[in-house]
């Protein structure tokens, strides 16, 4: 029995330990499960706290008073990470700043400022019908007064008053639509009988007028309010040149009787449609006009410029314009004779704008009056022996540019592939010694004999004598018993002066021997010109805007009338001129004016130098001057809209 309850007693133990263990793990499911609930709670108690402080809360981003708990629930390499992401962040928005501030944030003009120029001279006529024969009236009417048309900083043609116009077939007829929006300073509309009254007063004689004889043979009609045609009698393929004449108000001119025009009080206070307006004007008290005031015209139908105010102010000559500028009285000059540029005192300050000019310079040959010039290979000599660099560089400090022809090189027609006649003494020498003037010596003991042949009684040995001891020593050409001398005739001017000097050194180099004759300026048409009483003439000529030649190369402009100053006359040529400004197809003229300079060119009845260049000064306070070609000096205002003195910041996006 003993034995077996011993044997049962492991059976026992077992049993029970497997009810114990079984025990624990109930127990233990049984508080995990409690646990997992209780957990449960607790999340959804949490939850539930999170929501009803969330609700509660005046704003749904945390506070700065929050953020700095926020290292309590990170750890020290959380945190670091997060220091190191914000740095990156804020050297990224710094450089993002940095970079949008430089591509969006520009630096533009403002409205606002003033510019006072000086000139040389008094206004006298503010009025487009007198205004183009002075340089002083130019410019302030062409800023008071809009025309039909108007030339931009490019030189080229554009609408102000007309908004578009037409040709007829014949290239007769100009049909214009103008803008019916415009106001006069005054308030008053400007409507298109304001311009047939301008038209008629420019055509009347009676208001003297010095642009009556550019429309002779036009007529005006109106078509309806906002239309007018011109009506040639010829066609004119440059006409639209002459469009751009100032407006002026019918009412008031028509009460003034048109005798006394010029003597009107409107002359001097006048009523425009421009960009700036009269203000005020101050004379001294010998009633000379010292100073001239405008003002920005708010109600301008184009682009409004920036400056608010202009004013002009008036000197004797150009040292008292240059004193005035040295002392900062006045922001610029209207023009810079190129031998005043070193009075300058502060030249770091100022910009000197070289403005090309439409004027031609040139060596006219009348070969009427030396036999010598009719020989082609003379001419091209001349031409090659001169050495036009250094004269646009030494005596014009590259104020001046070299022209080839007799159409200027910024011009729409001119002809690149013409003969130019560079600076070439070996050459020019060959081509005198082709045409049989060959070398001569006059030596000492030459010059010591024709002392004493001058006095013989022999005419011809005394004429031989008295032309070695005009030549002098050195080394000339001569074929047969003549001598090649060349009389040079040219206006009194310090640079036409200069130039002629330099051009005679050039041709004695070549051993043509050559004699200057200055003329005063008041003598030099009615004495030089018109009758033709020149070998050779240095002058310059305002070739224009439009390609144009009639007036100074066809045959019929010869003679003591005309301005073929070389009395040039070529049937070819002349077909080419009429034919070229009568069409309004511009291949078509480009075509026949670059045949025209070929002629020239071949012909060479003149030698053409250079064109000088209109220096405007101004301070480098006034910024936005953008022009390099003019016609006229009052094309220096072509962009007066752009100038200014001030500038604010603008963001481009």
């Amino acid at each position: 029995m003993d034995s077996l309850k011993n044997k049962k007693a492991p059976a026992r133990n077992q049993a029970k330990k497997s009810l114990a263990n079984f025990s624990r793990l109930v127990k233990s499911a049984k508080q995990s499960f409690n646990l997992k609930k209780d957990n449960n709670f607790n999340n959804e108690q949490i939850e539930l706290d999170k929501k009803l402080i969330y609700s509660l809360s005046k704003s749904k981003v945390p506070n700065f008073r929050q953020l700095k708990y926020i290292k309590k629930f990170l750890s020290p390499r959380e945190l670091k990470i997060i220091q190191i992401c914000l740095g990156i962040i804020l050297v990224s928005a710094i450089t993002l700043g940095i970079n949008f501030y430089k591509d969006n944030l520009q630096v533009v003009p403002v409205v606002g400022g003033e510019y006072t120029e000086g000139l040389v001279g008094a206004p006298k006529y503010i009025n487009p019908l007198y205004a183009s024969a002075s340089d002083v009236d130019g410019g302030i009417s062409r800023l008071i007064f809009s025309g039909l048309l108007k030339r931009n900083n490019r030189g080229e043609l554009t609408n102000d008053l007309a908004t578009d116009y037409s040709i007829s077939e014949d290239s007769k007829s100009y049909t214009i639509k103008i803008r019916n929006d415009v106001k006069w300073h005054n308030e008053q509309p400007l409507t298109v009988d304001d311009i047939i009254f301008t038209f008629n007063a420019i055509g009347e004689l009676k208001y003297k007028s010095p642009l009556r004889l550019s429309f002779s043979g036009v007529n005006i009609e109106k078509i309806d309010d906002t239309t007018i045609k011109f009506v040639l009698a010829e066609p004119y393929a440059a006409f639209l040149e002459l469009l751009t004449f100032g407006i002026i108000p019918q009412d008031p001119w028509l009460h003034i009787a048109p005798e006394t025009a010029n003597l009107a009080e409107l002359n001097l206070k006048p009523i425009g449609s421009g960009p700036y307006k009269f203000k005020s004007l101050i004379k001294d008290k010998a009633g000379n006009i010292k100073s001239y005031n405008l003002e920005r015209n708010e109600n301008y139908n184009g682009q409004k410029p920036y400056l608010e105010k202009l004013h002009f102010r008036f000197f004797i000559n150009t040292t008292e314009a240059v004193n005035a500028l040295n002392n900062n009285d006045i922001d610029g000059i209207n023009y810079l004779p190129r031998e005043a540029k070193t009075d300058l005192v502060a030249q770091d300050s100022l910009v000197f704008h070289n403005l090309k000019l439409p004027e031609m310079n040139a060596i006219f040959f009348n070969q009427a009056n030396n036999a010598a010039l009719k020989n082609k290979r003379v001419r091209q000599a001349l031409a090659m022996a001169i050495n036009k660099n250094e004269i646009t560089s030494e005596i014009f400090s590259s104020q001046a540019h070299i022209i080839d022809g007799p159409i200027l090189p910024n011009n729409f027609a001119y002809n690149e592939e013409i003969i130019k006649y560079k600076f070439n003494l070996e050459e020019a020498k060959k081509l005198l010694d082709n045409a049989g003037w060959l070398t001569t010596e006059i030596s000492r003991d030459d010059i010591i004999q024709a002392e004493i042949d001058k006095d013989v009684t022999n005419e011809t040995t005394k004429q031989a004598a008295e032309t070695k001891l005009a030549l002098g020593l050195g080394n000339w050409r001569k074929k047969g018993n003549d001598y090649l001398i060349i009389n040079l005739t040219t206006v009194e001017t310090d640079d036409n002066i200069m130039v002629v000097e330099s051009i005679k050194n050039f041709w004695e180099q070549a051993g043509i021997k050559t004699n200057l004759n200055i003329i005063p300026i008041s003598q030099i048409q009615a004495d030089i010109i018109k009758p033709r009483n020149f070998e050779s003439l240095l002058y310059g000529q305002i070739v224009g805007n439009d390609p144009d030649s009639y007036l100074l190369w066809h045959s019929s402009q010869t003679g003591e009338n005309g301005l073929n100053i070389a009395n040039f006359s070529n049937k070819e040529v002349d077909k080419l001129l009429e034919d070229a400004r009568l069409t309004s197809n511009i291949d078509e003229r480009i075509a026949k004016y670059k045949k025209f300079q070929e002629i020239i060119m071949t012909n060479l009845p003149a030698i053409f130098l250079y064109s000088p260049t209109y220096t405007y000064v101004q301070s480098k306070k006034i910024n936005g001057f953008n022009i390099e070609n003019i016609l006229t000096p009052s094309d220096r205002f072509s962009n007066i809209e752009e100038w200014y003195a001030k500038t604010g910041k603008k963001i481009i996006w």
